[in-house]
C-alpha cells in the first residue's frame, strides 16, 4: 500500500480536518504571521513553495535577494478570542545566529545583524472587531523597507511601532502594488 504524505496512518481523520483545526483561529498572531508570509509569497508568485520553519529569512529569491516578513495588527486576541485594541509593533531584532536549512547548520556573525535585504511589514489595519477579517486583503497595508534604511533609521532597536514607521515617512502599499514595491526596494 502506497500512502501519500497527506494521509494519516492509524487515525481516521483527513488532512482537511487537520488543516481546519490548525487554522481555526485566523485572528491569532501565529496564524496571522503565516498568512502575511503567504500574502507576500503570492505577490511574488512564490506561493507554490512549501513553508519553511526556522529559516534565517522568510523568502530567498532566485537572484539571492532575502526577504523577512513581519506581521502585526491593531486588534490582538487576549484571554481566548476577545480582541483588544493595541499599538502594532514589528520585530527587527539583530541576531548573531541564523539557521540555514540549505546548509543544515547555523550561519554565524561576529556582530549582531539583520540577515535579510529587506523587510515587509504586514499590518492588518482594522480597529473594529465586528469587521475584522484577516482574509480580506483590503484590510491590509504592506510596508517594504530595505534593511539599510532600517539600520540607518532605527539602529539597534529590537522592534518598531507602526506609528514610528509612519513618522519616519515610510509609505504603505496595497496588495496589488506589493510585488513591484519589493522588486523596487531590492533593486535600489
Amino acid at each position: 500500500m502506497n500512502l501519500s504524505q497527506d494521509e494519516f496512518v492509524g487515525l481516521n481523520r483527513s488532512m482537511d480536518e487537520f488543516r481546519r483545526w490548525v487554522l481555526s483561529d485566523w485572528k491569532s498572531p501565529t496564524t496571522r504571521a503565516s498568512l502575511a508570509e503567504y500574502y507576500v509569497r503570492c505577490a511574488l508568485g512564490r506561493d507554490n513553495e512549501p513553508a519553511q520553519d526556522w529559516e534565517y529569512v522568510d523568502i530567498v529569491l532566485e537572484d539571492g535577494g532575502k526577504i523577512e516578513v513581519k506581521a502585526s495588527a491593531y486588534l490582538q486576541p487576549v484571554r481566548g478570542r476577545k480582541l483588544r485594541l493595541t499599538s502594532p509593533r514589528f520585530d527587527i531584532k539583530e541576531k548573531t545566529l541564523a539557521w540555514s536549512s540549505k546548509l543544515s547548520d547555523w550561519k554565524r556573525s561576529e556582530e549582531p545583524k539583520r540577515w535579510a535585504d529587506c523587510y515587509v511589514f504586514c499590518l492588518e489595519n482594522m480597529d473594529d472587531p465586528a469587521t475584522y477579517n484577516p482574509l480580506d486583503l483590503s484590510q491590509w497595508e504592506f510596508f517594504v523597507v530595505s534593511t539599510c534604511r532600517i539600520n540607518e533609521t532605527f539602529g539597534h532597536q529590537k522592534s518598531v511601532a507602526i506609528g514610528r514607521l509612519r513618522q519616519e515617512g515610510f509609505r504603505s502599499v496595497v496588495f496589488s502594488g506589493l510585488g513591484p514595491e519589493i522588486s523596487r526596494v531590492l533593486q535600489s
